[in-house]
């Protein structure tokens, strides 16, 4: 639940007992929806300032401050709390979200917590008779084929459910609103359950400087949010605040047969792209109190990560990314190993391949229709930066390699573009060039094709009796093609496939 401030008084006024006995009064939150299947956090500023950062701050004062990125929401969310312990027996503080305040200044005579809950999307949401339906107003054990259509703001499904007639046939109707718990997967009988979560902020009455911001999960503890520290590769143009640039992609050209693909970059490229290697470009320690590496994350990115104090008695240490605060705190503000100040984050993208090819008919024979298949590969880099006492000492590791182990930058050379048959690429880059099917195509005899001038019968007649020897087709409307394992990828680096996207 959280706070927020009553309506002031027609007059304007309120009374000195009113000013005493009033506490801010808690109500619930409405659940934010997100239009993505896992919801997912990312930490793109944290700050905890006291005193000696913030001349503002009166002495046993602190700041804290998270600028979080949700999802795909192209607005993060701003949390900001402000604790005051001037007087020790009765600290107070105050909350603000996105620049309004949710909780305003008063005294914690007790553990405080405020939660902003979330809600994502559930998984076969459109994909025919991919669930069941047993509805609570029927009667009997009987479940139905289902199709979800959408899913609503408040949890609840809009359905079209396959009833029988009673002739043996099936005949469609909608319901307009299901409830989670009349539902199931049709395949694995499993419950629908609406993927939720929370962002928890705790400030204990007994320390409240040290307050905690948590990722609640059903069924899992809380995890601190200082463990999503994250940054995207390549970095944006306009800042993490706004709209993130292209993603890296390279592009390939398949010929009609199916047997030469084309691309317009060589090799070396081609492999540091699919792996996303890092490599180390330089690193300087300008000051005692500064240091700075510059690193390349694959062939299209390179980041600039820099350490540093105020002042060498000061414990807030500022960890940056590219020119923007990453983190700004002390060593007891996010978890660090004792006796160390510790950062860890992660530089996290996709990478594309786009596929440039002929659409196929149902037959699997090649049309002169051209098509493009996109493939989207989501992978992070693990980051940590550390030192015990000295800035100058501070290492960097990448993937669990410290930095001065990794390869070093190699500068771009003209190459040849790459051309390869199918076989090649595959033995050569774990690479499958998809197929796309395009079911308006002529197919069967419809696909004949008669040359008036020469009479003859071309392409459709033989090219269906043999399309039995090429390989499967994908589908047309969503093409759900294997990403193949990438070469060369790091130990530790993370690589997740996902559903491609197909864009006409």
């Amino acid at each position: 639940s959280s706070t927020l401030l009553e309506d002031i008084p027609a007059n304007g006024l309120w009374s000195l007992q009113h000013c005493v006995q009033m506490a801010p009064k808690m109500r619930k939150l409405l659940t934010t929806n997100i239009e993505d299947v896992e919801v997912d956090f990312r930490v793109l500023r944290f700050s905890c300032h006291d005193s000696s950062m913030l001349s503002s701050l009166g002495k046993h004062c602190k700041e804290m401050r998270w600028l979080i990125a949700v999802s795909h929401d192209p607005t993060p969310i701003d949390i900001c709390v402000t604790v005051d312990k001037r007087v020790m027996a009765s600290p107070e503080i105050s909350v603000q979200c996105n620049s309004k305040l949710v909780y305003p200044k008063a005294k914690l005579a007790k553990d405080f917590t405020w939660r902003m809950p979330f809600r994502g999307l559930i998984q076969g949401i459109h994909v025919t008779d991919y669930f069941e339906i047993r509805s609570e107003y029927m009667l009997g054990d009987f479940w139905f084929p289902a199709t979800i259509n959408l899913q609503r703001a408040d949890g609840t499904f809009q359905v079209t459910v396959k009833i029988p007639d009673g002739s043996g046939k099936f005949r469609t109707t909608d319901f307009p609103v299901v409830r989670a718990e009349s539902l199931r997967e049709a395949q694995t009988k499993a419950p629908v359950t609406v993927p939720s979560c929370a962002l928890v902020l705790n400030v204990p009455v007994a320390d409240p400087l040290h307050a905690t911001l948590d990722v609640a999960r059903d069924g899992l503890p809380g995890e601190l949010i200082t463990h999503f520290f994250n940054r995207p590769t390549p970095a944006p143009p306009n800042g993490v605040e706004k709209s993130p640039g292209p993603d890296p992609r390279v592009s390939f050209d398949v010929s009609k047969d199916h047997t030469s693909i084309t691309t317009k970059v060589g090799y070396a490229t081609l492999e540091h792209f699919l792996s996303g290697r890092p490599r180390t470009i330089s690193r300087e320690c300008p000051t005692r109190l500064k240091k700075i590496w510059c690193v390349q994350i694959g062939p299209y990115a390179k980041h600039t990560i820099e350490l540093s104090k105020e002042s060498a008695k000061s414990k807030i240490v500022t960890l940056s990314v590219d020119g923007e605060t990453l983190c700004e705190a002390a060593a007891e503000d996010i978890e660090s190993r004792e006796d160390w100040w510790e950062c860890s984050f992660r530089l996290s993208g996709q990478r594309i391949l786009e596929w440039n090819l002929y659409k196929n008919n149902v037959d699997g024979v090649p049309t002169d229709t051209k098509g493009q298949v996109v493939q989207r590969t989501v992978f992070a880099h693990q980051c940590s930066v550390s030192f015990v006492d000295n800035i100058n000492e501070a290492t960097l590791h990448i993937d669990g390699v410290e930095y001065k182990n990794l390869p070093d930058f190699v500068e771009p050379r003209v190459e040849e573009p790459l051309k390869s048959s199918p076989e090649g690429l595959m033995g050569s880059f774990g690479l499958t060039a998809p197929y796309q099917i395009d079911p308006a195509a002529p197919a069967g005899l419809r696909s004949i094709k008669l040359d008036v001038n020469g009479g003859r019968l071309i392409d459709g007649l033989f090219g269906g009796f043999f399309c039995c020897c090429a390989p499967p087709p994908v589908d047309s409307d969503r093409e759900v093609v294997r990403v193949h394992s990438l070469a060369a990828t790091t130990e530790h680096s993370m690589t997740m496939e996902h559903p491609l996207i197909t864009e006409h």
